[in-house]
C-alpha cells in the first residue's frame, strides 16, 4: 500500500472523529443540557402541577397558594385570587424563557441580582422549588436580567414577569359575589322597611315571582341581579376582618340579596349593601363628588365599597322585576286587530303580509272601508306588544269605579286575533283600558283578575284613530325605486323634469343642464311620507295662484300620481295642496316638506363648482 495514501485516510479519519465528537458528542449534549436548563427552569412549570407562588418585592410581597376552591391569597391578606388574572399568571409561568444567556457573567450584583428587583418562587408538587431572580433593565430597557439557581444570567422580556408585578388589589378577586349565575336557581331580595321578593327559575331564561304576589317575571331585570353581583367590581377594601357593621349601615342592612343555587336549604351566596359615603375624587383633572356604597358578601369577609350604579341595579321593589308586558306575541302572527273607543271602532284586517283593510265605524255612524297603510299598522303592533305596565293592582276588589272600569261609555278594548300555524286554530288577546287620569290609564287583561295601568304615551300610541291608520299618501308607490319620472312646474311656466337612468337622474327639460342628484334624492326621500293630514277649513288662506310648486310623479308602470300642487301660503303646522282635479283642499305636513321640497327650477339643477 501506499504510504502516503494511508497517512491522508488516517488523517481524514481523524478529523471527522473530531468533528463527531465536537458536533455530535460535546456540543450536542451541551445543547441538550441547555435546552434541558431551559425546560426545566424555564418552560417545565406545569399549572396543574404548581402548588405556590412566592412574590418578593420592596412593595406588597405577596404568596397565593393553591386550594381545593382555587388559588388564595396567604399573604398579606387572605383573600381570594381572581379568575382571570391567575390565569395570566399561569399561562405567563408556563411560557417563561430566555431571551439571551450572558456568558461567563462574573459578578450577579452587576446585573442587579444581588437584591433583586423581583424575586418569584414557584412552589410544584413533586419537585424542588424554582426560584427566578429578576434584576437590572437592559440598556434598552426591552428587558431584565434574571437568573435561577446554577442557571447562569440571562435576559428576560418584561412580558414574561409583569402578570406577578400587578398591585394585591389588582391580582385580588373583586367580585361582588363569586357566583355561576347559571347556577342561580333563587333570588331572595330583603330590602330594609319593605316588602321582600322571591324569584324562582322556571327554565334557562324563565323567572317566576312566588312572593308576595305569584306573577311572570322579567328575566331581563331578574338575570341583572345575579350578574350585577357577579361582574360589577369592588371599588375598595375598607376593613378585612370587621367587628362593628352597623357603622358601615350593615347591621341591619339596607339591602340584602339571598342568591341560592338549589330551590331550598340555604342560600350559596349574597350581598348586603349598607350606607353610602360621598368620596371627592380627581376626574379629568377636575374635583368631582361621587357616591359609594358599603358592602359585604352574605357569608362575611371583609367590608368593601362598590360604585353606585350597583344600588341603581338591584331592584328594591316586586314591581321593578315584574313582568310588565301585557299582551305578547309574534307579530307576523296577527291577523286581525280591533280597536273600540266611545268614538269610533276601528277593525283592521290583514289581506297580504302588507296588505290591510280597515273597517271604520263612527260612533253612531255606518262602517266605511279604508286602505290601511302597513307602516302605521306595524307599529300599532308592535306598541300593543311592547306596551309596559306602570303599576298593578293585585287586588282590585268588587268596586272599579276609582280605576274608571265600572262603565262601558268610558271604557277602550284592544283584542288582537292571531294565527300561530297556517292550519291551527286562530288565538284572541284583549285587555280593556279606562279613562285616562293623571297621565295614566288603568286595565285589565281579558280572564285575568288583576288590574294595571299604562301611561299616557302608550295609550296614545295603541288607540290611533281609523283615519290615522288609513294609507293617505299622496303618491303611493311600494318602493323609492319604482319613482321613474318627476315632472315640476312653477309660476310664470317654468318646469323641469327628470327621469331615471339606473341609480342617477337625468335631465328631460331644460336641456343640457346636469340635475342635483343630492337635492333629487333629498325629495324622493319624502315623497312617499306626504300624507294628507285632513281637509283645511273652509276660508283658510290657501293660495294657490301663486303656488310653490305643481309636481308629478310617474312610477314604473306607468301610473301618475298627482299634479300635486303645493299653495303659496299655509298654517304654522301645514302646507295646504290639492291633487289633481279634487277641488278639496288637504293639509300636509309643513315640517317634513318644506325643506325638501325643490320649489323653484334651480333648485333642480347642479350647482357649478366654485373655482379655488
Amino acid at each position: 500500500m501506499n504510504p502516503r495514501k494511508n497517512l491522508i485516510l488516517l488523517l481524514v479519519l481523524a478529523i471527522a472523529g473530531g468533528a463527531y465528537y465536537l458536533y455530535d458528542v460535546k456540543w450536542a449534549s451541551e445543547k441538550k443540557e441547555r435546552e434541558e436548563l431551559r425546560l426545566k427552569v424555564l418552560k417545565g412549570i406545569d399549572a396543574k402541577n404548581l402548588m405556590r407562588v412566592s412574590v418578593d418585592r420592596k412593595d406588597e410581597p405577596y404568596q397565593i397558594i393553591r386550594t381545593e376552591k382555587g388559588w388564595r391569597f396567604v399573604k398579606p391578606v387572605d383573600a381570594a385570587v381572581d379568575e382571570e388574572a391567575m390565569e395570566r399568571m399561569l399561562k405567563v409561568a408556563a411560557g417563561m424563557k430566555e431571551e439571551r444567556r450572558i456568558p461567563k457573567a462574573p459578578d450577579s450584583a452587576e446585573f442587579g441580582l444581588k437584591e433583586p428587583y423581583l424575586k418569584l418562587t414557584f412552589g410544584i408538587k413533586g419537585q424542588d422549588d424554582i426560584v427566578l431572580s429578576i434584576g437590572d433593565l437592559t440598556p434598552t430597557k426591552e428587558f431584565r436580567y434574571a437568573s435561577v439557581k446554577d442557571g447562569g444570567v440571562f435576559t428576560l422580556p418584561l412580558n414574561d414577569y409583569s402578570a406577578f408585578n400587578y398591585k394585591v388589589f389588582s391580582l385580588r378577586d373583586r367580585s361582588i359575589v363569586n357566583l355561576d349565575t347559571e347556577k342561580i336557581q333563587k333570588i331572595v331580595v330583603e330590602p330594609q322597611g319593605k316588602a321582600s321578593f322571591t324569584l324562582v327559575r322556571k327554565a334557562k331564561d324563565s323567572w317566576e315571582m312566588t312572593s308576595p304576589v305569584q306573577d311572570r317575571a322579567d328575566s331581563v331585570e331578574t338575570e341583572g341581579i345575579a350578574t350585577t353581583l357577579r361582574w360589577e367590581k369592588v371599588h375598595s377594601f375598607v376593613e378585612e376582618d370587621p367587628k362593628d357593621l352597623a357603622q358601615y349601615g350593615l347591621a341591619p342592612a339596607g339591602l340584602v340579596v339571598q342568591l341560592y343555587t338549589e330551590p331550598k336549604g340555604k342560600p350559596a351566596e349574597g350581598f348586603l349593601l349598607g350606607a353610602p359615603k360621598k368620596v371627592e375624587e380627581e376626574e379629568k383633572g377636575k374635583k368631582v363628588q361621587k357616591t359609594y356604597y358599603y358592602g359585604r358578601r352574605l357569608s362575611g369577609g371583609p367590608v368593601f365599597m362598590v360604585a353606585e350604579k350597583v344600588r341603581e341595579d338591584l331592584p328594591a321593589t316586586p314591581f321593578k322585576v315584574r313582568r310588565k308586558v301585557m299582551v305578547d306575541y309574534d307579530v307576523d302572527h296577527v291577523t286581525r286587530i280591533r280597536l273600540e273607543k266611545p268614538e269610533e271602532t276601528v277593525d283592521i284586517r290583514r289581506l297580504e303580509k302588507r296588505k290591510w283593510e280597515i273597517a271604520l265605524t263612527p260612533a253612531g255612524g255606518k262602517e266605511a272601508k279604508l286602505e290601511g297603510r302597513h307602516k302605521h299598522i306595524d307599529d300599532v303592533m308592535w306598541d300593543i306588544k311592547w306596551a309596559n305596565a306602570v303599576e298593578f293592582v293585585d287586588e282590585p276588589g268588587g268596586d272599579l269605579s276609582k280605576y274608571g272600569l265600572d262603565g262601558p261609555k268610558a271604557i277602550r278594548r284592544a283584542t288582537v286575533w292571531l294565527k300561530p300555524k297556517k292550519d291551527g286554530p286562530e288565538e284572541r288577546k284583549s285587555f280593556i283600558l279606562g279613562p285616562l287620569r293623571d297621565g295614566k290609564a288603568y286595565g285589565r287583561v281579558e280572564g285575568e283578575k288583576r288590574l294595571f295601568a299604562f301611561g299616557g304615551k302608550d295609550v296614545e300610541k295603541i288607540f290611533k284613530t281609523g283615519f290615522y291608520l288609513s294609507d293617505r299618501r299622496l303618491v303611493r308607490v311600494d318602493e323609492l325605486k319604482d319613482v321613474a319620472r318627476i315632472e315640476a312646474s312653477f309660476p310664470g311656466g317654468q318646469s323641469v323634469a327628470v327621469r331615471r337612468a339606473g341609480e342617477e337622474w337625468r335631465m328631460e327639460k331644460t336641456a343640457g343642464k346636469e340635475p342635483d342628484q343630492g337635492r333629487i334624492g333629498e325629495f324622493l326621500g319624502i315623497v312617499d311620507e306626504i300624507e294628507s293630514q285632513g281637509e283645511a277649513a273652509p276660508g283658510g288662506e290657501a293660495d294657490f295662484k301663486n303656488f310653490l310648486a305643481r309636481i308629478s310623479v310617474v312610477d314604473a308602470k306607468g301610473k301618475t300620481w298627482g299634479p300635486i300642487t303645493f299653495a303659496g301660503k299655509g298654517t304654522r303646522e301645514h302646507l295646504f295642496v290639492q291633487v289633481g282635479e279634487d277641488p278639496r283642499i288637504l293639509k300636509v305636513r309643513r315640517d317634513l316638506v318644506e325643506k325638501k321640497l325643490p320649489a323653484k327650477v334651480d333648485d333642480w339643477i347642479k350647482k357649478p363648482e366654485s373655482a379655488s
